[in-house]
């Protein structure tokens, strides 16, 4: 099963700012993960991105309550929503998502997460939201790790005045 990875990101690759924050990235971008997310009948997150998004508020975590999530984290810890899972391993996530019929897998971070997917080999769409700001610093979209990853420009799409989709395929 391979996965299709979603991510909104500053013009020079960054997810958040040191801190976390992603004040930079508008608000349209978090309807178009939900968007997609929908399309694809669930959300694969790791623990800090789902924790951040419950950090935002309730509005957020209500726009999700009707989403399968399955969080990848190597801790134990369990969340008291209803459809939210944890999985411990990539093997135990891929093994859920295809018990529970998915065509494919919806991945949207964090960078670890990212670069985990990437690594195994189960990456082979790749979507990427550019946002209008540079920062000097910032939380990457993967990890520091020796992958190099060939990829084919399959489309661009103006999303607004300012924001550009580009989606890639995994040669």
């Amino acid at each position: 099963m391979k996965a299709t990875l979603f991510m909104a990101i500053s013009a020079n690759g960054f997810v958040a700012k040191v801190d976390g924050n992603e004040d930079f990235l508008p608000h349209k971008g978090w309807l178009q993960l939900l968007d997609f997310a929908k399309k694809y009948g669930h959300l694969i997150w790791g623990r800090k991105t789902y924790e951040t998004v419950k950090s935002w508020g309730d509005d957020f975590i209500k726009d999700l309550e009707d989403l399968p999530i399955m969080i990848v984290s190597k801790s134990k810890k369990d969340y008291p929503e209803k459809n939210v899972v944890v999985c411990q391993t990539l093997e135990e996530v891929v093994k859920l998502a295809q018990k529970r019929g998915y065509e494919r897998m919806f991945l949207s971070g964090g960078p670890s997460l990212n670069t985990s997917f990437i690594e195994a080999n189960l990456v082979d769409e790749i979507i990427l939201n550019y946002n209008p700001t540079l920062l000097g610093n910032g939380i990457k979209l993967f990890e520091e790790s020796n992958f190099e990853l060939k990829l084919e420009l399959k489309n661009v799409e103006k999303i607004s005045s300012n924001i550009v989709r580009l989606k890639y395929i995994v040669i």
